[in-house]
């Protein structure tokens, strides 16, 4: 699903975001369970990999506004590739944290993936530098290579105005929902603040 670089660093505490410290998720409070992913049944999807992901954390800062959400982690290239392909939902309050070790300017794809989604693109200081509603590209009776050709075509739509190091997906509209209406704004920061750690 996407082009994948890197590996994930995860410590107990860092900082990363400009305005945001990340401290170990064996200090915070009880989580609601992760709801477990449900995958399409398509000869497309056959060879998803289904391993659960770590599951972390995730709070979205936007002035006085903002949203907690639980995420799964791609932190390798296998799990980046593969993203949210072939789920068959994406719920409420929950998404996928894509990350990198260095800034990137390229875009994402949905190639093989069935929700419609919005991505927010995020700077190595947790600035949320631009925010992408993506539709999905199905097959449709295509062949492997004029999909692949369909999907890129479309993903020309999806690339951010500036570098990024970190990408968010979540399910399409679900910011608004919860008065986020607008993180992606040269006036103010908008910020993510992470609790790194695993979900033991």
């Amino acid at each position: 699903m996407k082009t994948p670089l890197g590996k994930y660093k995860c410590f107990a505490v860092m900082m990363l975001f400009l305005t945001a410290s990340y401290v170990s998720t064996a200090c915070s409070e009880q989580r609601n369970e992760f709801p477990e992913p449900v995958f399409v049944d398509s000869p497309d999807c056959v060879d998803t990999d289904r391993a659960p992901l770590q599951i972390i954390e995730l709070n979205i800062k936007s002035g006085p506004k903002h949203a907690e959400l639980q995420v799964e982690v791609a932190a390798t290239q296998k799990q980046r590739t593969q993203g949210l392909m072939c789920r068959e939902r994406v719920h409420d309050g929950t998404g996928m944290l894509f990350t990198y070790d260095s800034d990137r300017v390229d875009g994402f794809w949905m190639k093989n993936t069935y929700v419609p989604l919005d991505i927010l693109y995020i700077d190595k200081l947790g600035k949320i530098v631009d925010k992408i509603s993506m539709q999905p590209c199905l097959r449709d009776g295509l062949s492997d290579s004029d999909w692949d050709i369909k999907c890129a075509a479309e993903a020309n739509e999806y690339i951010p105005k500036s570098p990024w190091r970190y990408t968010l997906e979540i399910r399409q509209g679900w910011l608004e929902s919860k008065g986020l209406t607008n993180i992606v704004d040269a006036g103010r920061l908008s910020t993510l603040e992470l609790n790194i750690g695993t979900n033991d």
